[in-house]
């Protein structure tokens, strides 16, 4: 009796001590690291898109008595479930200190975690979901979302309606509470459309952020009325395009009913505050009486569009018709008043029978395909699991039953038929896949000579013959003969962020899929100077990708002069000469409607565009641009009985979604609102809609399109360079033209309508 009490003191006595140690240890840890994080804030106003870079800020309280170096992390998932880290900037412990940075989820529902390091030690976490939280919201890549100074009616009414006909459409976030922390033109990625008044309060920090986003595709509207003077003294007027040119009072507003298909009459007794534009500033959208109420301009490849009047002042803010006129403003039909268009109709999207809805797809689709590794199709491997199965049936039983008479060598037999089909699989599977490492490059190089940017976007997908973790790094070749100037060989690129690509489905592989992190697989860290994925795991016989985006400013007559006008016809005159030091292929010039290549002899194809070669429209060959894109063809027929009589046929080329070249479909993917849209690819184009020049050539800006031998974007795979099965580069020139008003006295161009 008495040993037992010892026992159960002495265990009694092992537990408190542990219980206290244990304790006491985490009491002085915490003494020591004493971490929470508060106040964070993700995306704008809660809202972010998948796959696409959004803004993250929030505060670490620490009260650690010794001096560290704190790390913090974001963690979300890519599309496959891989864990993706993004380091931050580190700082020292103690106080309170506001983070500030940029994330990227691959999953529509997977987790935003925030960490922070003391060494490599997670010493405070905070996971935010996303799947059931109604303050963070992160959205398929076709909803919008529009930022929005003060009280905008028009476009809360807009965005209303839209809800209405579908749910999560377009989403309106108020612009006052982020006018003075934009910290990086990034981090309005998330945004689609900006609606700015003439008296908006701007720093000189976020009209270079919102300038930068224009330039990438971004869409601006600038509401001015009587503000005109507050307009031309804020920071935003270094760079915009146009200004107003002076102020009247107008009563007549039909100039708005026009430009709004099908709105009703406004009627007002007092005169409204209007700024006007020149006519020839850009795509004039509402006029009165020679003056421009209303105008569209080109900036970088995204749009400014200056409104005349306020649209939160009488009689705009209550008319009928404010939430069509917001719609067109933001380049869109009111598809709640008409049948739903190539940008509407993307919302609405089903599934696709070849598993391909959207551009990006596509393009992914292209960079996976390797000539050299050919694989059995999945009728193949069917047939081939219908034979085991009747060897190992109805074949073995014949054998061990009919012909040997001795059933239970089934157990021999059975083992010895796997075995024969897994050593056969195995050596199949190694003479297919068995092959040296390869790699496929896809490449955008947009050249403005207006804003005097160089901008690369540039995709890469290699063949892994091993299963081990890549480092993989972007660069820009600084020594390509396309910068033949040192300065801009010195200089550092711009790097927007490498990272991995985007697949916008529903399907395997797909950001819209459900799941969100998965455990089980490695994740990988991405680098903070946004060159490199450090650790990026890729399994054997697999494929790994990346993609990048970079700018870099360069000298404009390294690649092109140009004197390009239009007379006010719509067609293109004058002429330019091409300085770049590597020949185009495949080249043409589009401006509006049309595009324009050398003339040929019947047939031949033209010869590539070389440095030094001067191209003049006067003796140039013409074509329906839309017609080139989608291979529109004419035929005539002639009647037997009457050759006098004629039908004629217009013939078009069906887009090919499940091709494997990459040049036509980024020649589409260039032009795609001008071939049609949806309507002609039957494919969305949410991911890579910047890329889509279209609406540039309506805004007197010509392009040069055509193909270069290689890509200006080198990757790197382990600090080694990689070796290429294909290379595809597209350069696409962006070319001012100075536009003249025509003349509606004088006769009709006899070359208007000529295509030749």
């Amino acid at each position: 009796m008495g040993s037992l009490l010892r026992v159960l003191l002495f265990s009694g006595a092992f537990l408190i001590g542990s219980f206290l140690l244990i304790q006491g240890t985490a009491l002085a840890a915490n003494g020591e690291t004493a971490v929470e994080i508060q106040n964070v804030k993700i995306g704008i106003d809660g809202y972010f898109h998948v796959g696409r870079w959004a803004p993250i800020e929030f505060d670490v309280v620490s009260t650690a008595t010794t001096d560290q170096t704190l790390t913090p992390q974001i963690r979300v998932a890519d599309p496959d479930g891989h864990g993706v880290i993004s380091r931050l900037k580190e700082f020292k412990s103690g106080g309170t200190v506001h983070v500030q940075g940029l994330f990227r989820s691959g999953k529509l529902y997977a987790p935003v975690t925030i960490e922070i390091l003391d060494g490599e030690k997670i010493i405070a976490e905070l996971a935010i979901r996303v799947d059931r939280n109604d303050e963070v919201r992160c959205l398929k890549q076709n909803a919008h979302l529009w930022l929005l100074d003060g009280e905008q009616p028009a476009f809360q009414a807009a965005a209303a309606n839209m809800k209405e006909i579908q749910s999560g459409s377009i989403h309106a976030a108020p612009f006052g509470e982020y006018a003075a922390g934009i910290f990086d033109p990034r981090a309005l990625e998330p945004v689609n459309l900006i609606v700015l008044n003439g008296d908006s309060t701007l720093s000189e920090s976020s009209s270079l952020a919102i300038r930068d986003w224009v330039y990438r595709g971004g869409r601006l509207v600038i509401c001015i009325g009587e503000d005109g003077e507050e307009l031309r003294t804020s920071p935003i007027s270094s760079w915009l395009p146009v200004l107003p040119q002076d102020e009247i009072q107008i009563r007549n507003l039909s100039g708005f009913n026009q430009w709004v298909p099908g709105s009703n009459p406004m009627r007002m007794l007092d005169t409204v505050p209007c700024a006007v534009f020149s006519l020839d500033e850009g795509q004039t959208l509402a006029s009165d009486f020679g003056n421009a109420l209303a105008i569209r301009s080109a900036c970088g490849t995204g749009s400014v569009t200056m409104l005349g009047v306020r649209l939160d002042q009488r009689p705009f803010d209550n008319w009928s018709s404010r939430a069509e006129m917001a719609m067109v403003l933001a380049d869109f039909e009111p598809s709640w008043t008409a049948s739903a268009t190539t940008k509407t109709s993307g919302m609405n999207a089903g599934l696709s029978p070849t598993g391909i809805s959207d551009f990006q797809t596509q393009l992914i689709q292209a960079l996976d395909h390797y000539d050299v590794i050919k694989r059995p199709s999945y009728w193949v491997v069917i047939a081939w699991s219908s034979v085991l199965i009747l060897i190992i049936g109805p074949l073995d039983y014949l054998i061990v039953h009919r012909i040997i008479k001795r059933p239970q060598l089934t157990w021999i037999t059975l083992p010895v038929w796997l075995g024969c089909v897994t050593l056969w699989s195995y050596n199949s599977a190694f003479l297919i896949n068995n092959t040296e490492q390869q790699a496929r490059q896809i490449e955008v190089l947009d050249v403005d000579l207006t804003t005097k940017t160089a901008r690369g976007r540039s995709w890469m997908n290699f063949y892994s013959t091993l299963t081990r973790r890549y480092k993989i790094e972007a660069d820009v070749k600084t020594d390509s003969t396309l910068f033949e100037d040192p300065q801009a060989a010195e200089a550092q690129a711009d790097f927007l962020k490498t990272s991995w690509i985007e697949r916008p489905e529903s399907s395997y592989r797909g950001m819209y899929r459900t799941g969100g992190l998965e455990s089980r697989k490695a994740a990988y860290h991405l680098s903070s100077d946004d060159r490199e994925i450090e650790d990026l795991p890729v399994r054997v016989w697999s494929t790994g990708s990346a993609g990048t985006e970079w700018e870099l400013e360069v000298d404009p007559s390294r690649f092109a002069q140009t004197r390009l006008h239009d007379p006010g016809s719509g067609r293109l005159t004058g002429s330019f000469t091409y300085h770049g030091s590597e020949e185009l292929t495949g080249w043409f010039v589009a401006y509006g409607n049309f595009a324009y290549f050398p003339r040929t002899e019947g047939g031949e194809s033209h010869q590539p565009l070389r440095p030094g070669d001067l191209f003049e429209l006067k003796h140039a060959r013409s074509n329906m641009l839309k017609g080139l894109l989608t291979g529109l063809t004419h035929s005539s027929i002639f009647h037997s009985d009457n050759r006098k009589q004629q039908t004629s046929l217009v013939n078009r080329e069906l887009y090919n979604s499940l091709s494997r070249d990459p040049f036509p479909i980024l020649r589409t993917l260039s032009f795609h609102e001008m071939t049609g849209g949806q309507s002609y690819t039957k494919l969305t184009n949410d991911s890579l809609d910047s890329l889509d020049l279209s609406d540039s050539l309506k805004l007197h800006r010509a392009v040069l399109f055509g193909r270069l031998k290689t890509p200006v974007t080198k990757f790197a795979l382990n600090d080694d360079e990689l070796t290429y099965e294909q290379q595809e580069s597209v350069i696409r020139i962006i070319m001012p033209v100075e536009f003249e008003l025509a003349d509606l006295s004088a006769p009709p161009d006899p070359t208007l309508l000529k295509v030749n």
